[in-house]
């Protein structure tokens, strides 16, 4: 099955020896469609889930580089080919790689073990960037193969699936507007 219009996996390749592993990780050149502005560390409890969120302007460029995440993506944007479709990577530090995840795909993460991942984003964050819906809302029409996940309140208390897109689609439209 082709992946989500606009995602985009970058695999890495990990140069072992008897000190451990290098891997780059990032290169102007490699075609990510991001260009980091700005780059954040996170790390997670075991259970933790986080999101699921949405970016009307700005793409991520991520990876988990301790532990293992379960990556959950659904295009929220209805003019794309591939609108509707949920899409699921496991990033870990064994496997590295890369998604980028472009404007109007919503994303979460889970994490069954203890990691850290790294994202860079293409904008600077901005509360009127962030959409958000609850992670279990019917609407997304993902299973995540876990109940009672440790959320952060943002997220337990976030709305529903349809009402985060007719958000989207009207901050995009405004935006694109000005």
């Amino acid at each position: 099955m082709p992946g989500l219009a606009g995602v985009i996996v970058t695999r890495f390749a990990p140069h072992a020896d008897e000190r451990g592993v290098f891997a780059e990780i990032f290169r102007a050149s490699w075609p990510t469609g991001v260009a980091p502005i700005q780059w954040n560390l996170v790390s997670s409890q075991a259970h933790v889930l986080r999101g699921v969120h949405l970016h009307v302007t700005h793409a991520d460029y991520l990876m988990c580089i301790a532990g293992e995440m379960k990556l959950v993506l659904k295009d929220a944007r209805p003019d794309s080919p591939t609108s509707g479709q949920v899409g699921v990577h496991t990033l870990g530090e064994h496997e590295p790689a890369a998604v980028t995840i472009p404007p109007g795909v919503a994303h979460g993460f889970y994490f069954a073990m203890p990691a850290k991942h790294i994202y860079s984003v293409s904008h600077y964050w901005n509360v009127d960037d962030e959409l958000g819906c609850r992670w279990d809302d019917p609407a997304l029409g993902v299973d995540w193969g876990v109940t009672d996940p440790i959320l952060s309140p943002r997220d337990r208390d976030a709305g529903g699936y349809e009402a985060m897109v007719a958000a989207f689609v009207d901050k995009r439209a405004r935006a694109e507007a000005s």
